[in-house]
């Protein structure tokens, strides 16, 4: 059997692999994730966006892209050719920047979780390279 360290920092226990942390420091993920969010509730328009996609109404459109889309992660079909399934519908125009096209088919695309990251760090990477953010929202837009 394989065994590891607490991931906690500083604790020297033992413990099997793939269990994260040992039974002192156990409710050390939850509890720090129920503090990040209850931070992050705080921001009124971070309270909205979460709002917003746990509505049923999200839900349903949600449902209806995976089904129109066939779903499959659209950017890699278009720029590979391959077919892998989507695992989260992203909003080319972000809702931050466009709330009125929070349920626009055009601004949504299936990604599959790899995607999603790699778009996401370009479009963090490139917050001060306006241009570069244009052109990858036309080419994620050409994709649908």
């Amino acid at each position: 059997m394989i065994k590891k360290l607490c991931s906690y920092p500083g604790c020297h226990k033992v413990v099997e692999a793939g269990v994260k942390y040992c039974d002192k420091h156990r409710e050390t993920d939850r509890k720090k994730y129920r503090e990040y969010k209850q931070r992050r509730m705080r921001d009124e328009q971070e309270a909205r966006r979460q709002q917003f996609y746990n509505s049923k109404a999200w839900e349903q459109f949600r449902a209806a892209q995976a089904a129109a889309q066939l779903g499959i992660d659209i950017y890699e079909y278009y720029t590979t050719g391959r077919i892998i399934d989507a695992e989260n519908y992203h909003h080319i125009q972000e809702i931050t920047e466009a709330w009125a096209r929070r349920l626009d088919a055009a601004n949504v695309i299936g990604l599959s979780e790899a995607n999603h990251r790699r778009i996401h760090k370009e479009y963090d990477r490139s917050l001060s390279i306006c241009h570069w953010r244009t052109r990858s929202t036309n080419r994620l837009e050409e994709c649908l």
